[in-house]
């Protein structure tokens, strides 16, 4: 027998076996990388592609511009049009999913950001100010404006489209503030950067889902590294 023959640590067996399979437990829109990050949170962690959220914010009223209520699921989740006035319709850009469902899954998958895309026929919409406001059961408030404007680039020559390499945190206490001028209809492409998916451990995925850098064509925008980000917590 030879001694100085290796064997192929288990580990490795069952990765083989995640990626032959990993398109079968429901999962399989986010693609795994199978690359693996030093100094995670956990060994070996698996970056993933994962299709954006996109909402669709519509702005219905023809004189007035009007504040949308994005996310805030422990606050508005029983209230009408989810904390938007009427005239706000709220909707998700892939097909047959509800807004609502996105809503509630901030509160069990909070996740964090790394990129966003707002796109809109009105020129004027792109670089609103948006609120951010996160308050826990405690009372404990925050409050911070993302100033938009400051994303112009000259390397963005589209006058309708905004790339925002933005990194906050939504769960179910965050919700975000945004004025929509009147007639105007605006997207947000929403890229997450770590998700939390504790459900996925019954699956015998990781409890926290990394993503790869967005797959659009940022021009000479510079996105989150997962590598520093975790390094960082």
């Amino acid at each position: 027998m030879n001694s100085n023959k290796k064997s192929t640590p288990f580990s490795r067996v069952l990765d083989n076996l995640d990626k032959k399979y990993s398109n079968f437990d429901g999962d399989g829109y986010e693609e795994p990388y199978y690359d693996y990050i030093e100094g995670a949170p956990q060994e070996n962690v698996k970056i993933y592609q994962a299709d954006p959220y996109q909402i669709v914010v519509q702005n219905l009223d023809k004189v007035n511009a009007l504040k949308a209520t994005l996310f805030g699921n422990d606050k508005f989740l029983l209230k009408p049009n989810f904390g938007s006035p009427v005239g706000i319709q709220i909707t998700i850009g892939q097909p047959g999913v509800d807004y609502v469902e996105l809503l509630q899954q901030t509160s069990t998958k909070p996740f964090s950001t790394q990129f966003m895309r707002i796109e809109s026929e009105n020129k004027l919409q792109i670089t609103k100010f948006i609120t951010v406001h996160q308050k826990d059961a405690n009372g404990n408030w925050f409050q911070r404006p993302m100033n938009m404007q400051q994303f112009k680039s000259a390397y963005q020559n589209q006058e309708n489209m905004l790339d925002a390499p933005i990194n906050e945190h939504v769960d179910g206490s965050t919700y975000w503030e945004v004025e929509i001028e009147p007639e105007t209809r605006v997207f947000y492409t929403i890229f997450p950067l770590y998700k939390v998916d504790t459900s996925g451990t019954l699956k015998g995925h990781e409890p926290i889902k990394t993503f790869a850098p967005a797959r659009v064509n940022t021009g000479g925008l510079v996105l989150p590294n997962p590598q520093k980000v975790l390094k960082r917590g």
